[in-house]
């Protein structure tokens, strides 16, 4: 029930005191406060929204996952909730409250240098490590959820030119669909550096994240490094190399040459692709979007095999007034072949017909 969601207890409910959250949604890049959380020594919490648009995430709070549904900026099926002006919850105070400070979620970041080169690019892993069934959330989390955040400080005119992330798997709970990372999420940043380059060059990052398992909380981690001046590109390590290995099994190759058409039906995106060979039968499909409030993600992703057509339909929200003029996202493809399954994750940006 949405009665019973949790808070974390150091939270202060002593009479005439007050907790206030502030919420950002995904991709903004400056905080935009939507709406105050106060709670009361009466033990109810009220949620009062200064606009029709509830968005994603947590400050300092332990929250179920029902309601980060409700609070996600793309909670899709909760769109009549959103447009209320006020909403009240009940919180169950004492017992069920939660004290845990255990960590659950680890993030190390590794220059793939020892040296900055002048005008050369460079990469930088930073490898989340989670305990068992514990995961965060993709850049897009789905139903709920908040995507992990990346806040950079570079030395001057080192430039960002590149950010790989690995495939999410669609996870169900309670009948709510988030697109999540599990075990092990790499990130790597490629950044290239100016022809003048200082002798010791310091990095900065700040990431903030949410870890969920049966309950959800925020995590953080500001890393520090310093990389020096070189003159030739650092030789890989036998460990890079391993770590890159893991690393690029799960990101999505950039499919630039997708050989299919996309149309829209009444309720749904069809994508007809023409199969890879006579020997490679498509056994499933999924697809994890780059646009959010679009595609309903609580319902599967089909296919529908015709004669030299393979059919994959993607459902739509009922309540999206704008449609994408592209199938933007992360297209996965298992095939049957005579060497066993074989998965394929591509970047796709498949033009409406």
């Amino acid at each position: 029930m949405l009665s019973t969601f949790f808070m974390k207890d150091t939270l202060d409910f002593s009479p005439g005191t007050e907790s206030k959250a502030v919420r950002q949604q995904p991709g903004m890049t400056d905080s935009k406060q939507l709406s105050d959380v106060t709670a009361h020594n009466d033990n109810v919490v009220e949620i009062s929204a200064a606009t029709q648009t509830f968005s994603c995430g947590t400050t300092g709070q332990e929250l179920s996952l029902h309601l980060l549904s409700l609070l996600n900026c793309s909670g899709q099926r909760k769109a009549a909730i959103f447009r209320s002006t006020s909403l009240t919850l009940l919180l169950l105070v004492g017992s069920q409250l939660i004290a845990s400070e255990q960590s659950y979620i680890s993030v190390d970041v590794i220059p793939l240098t020892e040296s900055v080169v002048p005008g050369e690019a460079f990469d930088i892993a930073v490898i989340f490590s989670m305990a068992e069934d514990w995961h965060t959330y993709w850049q897009n989390p789905g139903e709920a959820g908040m995507p992990s955040s990346f806040e950079w400080t570079l030395p001057d005119n080192f430039t960002i030119i590149m950010r790989q992330d690995p495939t999410p798997r669609r996870h169900m709970e309670e009948g709510i669909t988030t697109f999540i990372h599990e075990e092990e999420a790499i990130y790597l940043f490629s950044i290239e550096a100016p022809d003048d380059v200082a002798d010791t060059n310091d990095f900065a990052v700040d990431i903030q994240w949410l870890e969920c398992k049966s309950l959800c909380r925020p995590g953080s981690s500001q890393q520090h490094f310093t990389l020096e001046k070189g003159t030739s590109p650092t030789p890989a390590k036998e460990k890079w190399e391993s770590l890159l290995a893991r690393a690029e099994k799960h990101f999505p190759l950039i499919d630039l040459e997708l050989s299919g058409t996309l149309v829209k039906k009444v309720d749904h995106f069809e994508l007809s692709l023409k199969p890879a060979s006579r020997t490679n039968k498509l056994q499933r499909a999924d697809f994890f979007p780059f646009d959010e409030m679009v595609y309903d993600s609580g319902k599967p992703i089909q296919i529908k095999h015709g004669f030299r057509r393979d059919k994959i339909i993607i459902p739509l929200l009922k309540e999206t007034v704008t449609y994408p003029k592209a199938l933007h996202g992360v297209l996965v493809q298992i095939h049957q072949t005579p060497l066993g399954l074989i998965t394929t994750n591509s970047i796709i940006n498949q033009p409406l017909q």
